[in-house]
């Protein structure tokens, strides 16, 4: 397995993230439909809380690893990287075993007093073991990119995908179809749905297993330089010392942009059963609670993230050209690949968040057919969400072009101003709006995000981000796309079946935003070319 270009490898990640986002949709639409809204809150609570150790055996352990594995191999200490690396495993691996003991037995503490959702508990249990797994899997992997040896890296991803996809979904359907084996096992008392969130939850942790046992095989099939003198092993204490300084920013980074999530696993549940209790509703305040909030992480947030992790490999993509031109301080072209990023990004957010929004209930009713009532619940939460699809996706190729900046650092202070009107938006109006709340305050949130991201990207590179001007174009042919869409399907919902009427649609929102845009754009594309053809010839 030799060293890979930084192009090559950089679209094996790219396609590997792809694929597992794919994989990511194919997993929730399937497994939201087979739990409901109680089930899915009794899961989404237990991912919230796995979403930050993701991300930080990910991103933080993950970067860490490959940067010191780079730059010893790079200074021609192999040995210093073949022994930092052995360091991490073992660090990582006795912390990883202790924060999933910890975990473990803490589950009915932490949904009883801090989630408010003790039918969780069972769920948080089963990804316990996942804590382990994620960290051995994030130091294999920074060692192999650290390597330029990025196949690794995808191939277990994409194999976790996989593994997320037929064991999450063959154990929750297991557990519906067969409730007479877990009965025997577990307490007495314990709810279907409870038992198929944690055989879900479950999945995932086998994936996560999976995704080391291809690392290690891989690991067998690494090429490592050889030494070429001698060299003197620095102590331990010096290697772990280079390791933490690299991982505490980096890892704080990670957490910080897992924070909103965090927050709606923290307060959501709470904050729903006092909105259930003054609206009188039937059912116990704390069960109606966690059907909505399954109803809104299980169908409104799964439609709503995918629209940004599509348009995010946007960002990515335009890393390396836009690293190159900030490092040799060429400004004018940095700014064109800024603003081309950006436009390609609105070109895309602007009329799929207008038609998310105009469209919600038809999409999830297509989507979600067998959960009618969890549909209805998270049709509105979801019109509103389709405002932050526009902000969300805006947002990330600007962290990205920051973080290729050398300024970090900064999308965390923004990140944390974001997570702090997240918290303060929820407990000002879920209890009076309760789903619709959350939506709005996420909104918000994703707003300050991206002023505040603008603000600071200005700052750092000295490019002024001008977004009405961007965005005038595709926000015109985004009220254009939403308009045709909703008046076609409600032209043909009726004559003929909803899932035609919901793809006529699509297909009359995005014929208008063409019409719209792209005359425009080519326009535009024509112009610049035949500038940079004259400035050529001078």
């Amino acid at each position: 397995m030799e060293a890979q270009s930084v192009l090559r490898g950089s679209a094996w990640l790219m396609a590997s993230a792809l694929i597992a986002k794919l994989l990511g949709a194919v997993f929730r639409i399937p497994l939201t439909a087979a739990l409901g809204g109680t089930g899915m809150g009794y899961y989404s609570c237990a991912y919230g809380l796995f979403l930050p150790v993701f991300a930080l055996s990910v991103t933080g352990i993950n970067t860490a690893a490959a940067a010191l594995t780079a730059r010893y191999y790079g200074e021609n200490r192999p040995r210093a990287a073949q022994r930092v690396i052995r360091l991490a495993l073992r660090l990582f691996g006795i912390g990883g075993l202790a924060g999933g003991a910890v975990l473990f037995c803490t589950a009915n503490l932490i949904c009883t007093r801090l989630l408010q959702n003790p039918g969780a508990a069972l769920a948080v249990r089963s990804f316990a073991p996942a804590v382990w797994f994620c960290c051995i899997s994030a130091v294999l992997r920074g060692e192999a990119e650290g390597l330029r040896q990025m196949t690794p890296t995808a191939v277990s991803q994409i194999a976790e995908g996989f593994g997320r996809v037929g064991c999450g979904l063959a154990l929750c359907f297991a557990a519906l179809r067969f409730p007479q084996i877990w009965q025997q096992v577990l307490p007495q008392g314990t709810q279907s749905a409870e038992a198929a969130a944690a055989a879900a939850i479950l999945g995932v942790t086998l994936s996560a297993a999976i995704g080391t046992a291809v690392m290690l095989l891989a690991r067998r099939r690494l090429i490592f330089p050889a030494p070429t003198g001698t060299e003197a092993l620095p102590a331990d204490r010096v290697l772990l010392r280079d390791l933490v300084q690299l991982l505490l920013p980096i890892a704080a980074a990670s957490l910080v942009t897992n924070l909103t999530t965090l927050i709606d696993t923290a307060t959501a549940i709470r904050l729903l059963s006092a909105f259930a209790a003054k609206n009188a509703e039937t059912e116990p305040p704390a069960d109606t609670a966690n059907f909505l909030f399954g109803a809104y992480s299980g169908l409104a947030v799964t439609v709503f993230n995918l629209v940004p992790s599509v348009t995010n490999m946007l960002g990515k993509g335009v890393l390396p050209a836009f690293s190159h031109a900030c490092a040799q301080n060429r400004l004018d072209e940095t700014a064109q690949h800024a603003e081309a990023v950006l436009r390609r990004t609105a070109f895309l957010a602007v009329p799929s968040g207008f038609g998310i929004a105009v469209l919600a209930e038809p999409i999830l009713r297509l989507l979600f057919s067998g959960r009618p009532d969890e549909a209805q619940a998270a049709a509105l939460p979801l019109a509103v969400l389709g405002v932050a699809v526009i902000f969300t996706a805006l947002s990330f190729p600007l962290f990205s072009m920051l973080q290729a900046a050398g300024a970090a650092g900064t999308t965390v202070t923004v990140m944390l101003v974001g997570a702090a009107v997240k918290l303060l938006a929820n407990l000002l109006l879920i209890p009076r709006l309760g789903p619709v709340g959350a939506a709005a305050a996420t909104v918000l949130s994703y707003a300050v995000i991206l002023v505040g991201a603008a603000s600071v990207f200005r700052r750092v590179t000295g490019i002024a981000v001008k977004l009405l001007r961007i965005c005038a174009l595709p926000l015109l042919g985004g009220c254009a796309c939403a308009f045709a869409a909703r008046t076609v399907f409600t032209a043909l919902n009726g004559s003929v079946s909803p899932a035609a009427a919901l793809f006529a649609a699509v297909a009359a929102g995005g014929a208008c935003h063409l019409t719209v845009c792209l005359p425009r754009s080519l326009v535009q594309m024509l112009d610049k070319t035949r500038r940079r053809d004259y400035n050529n010839a001078g």
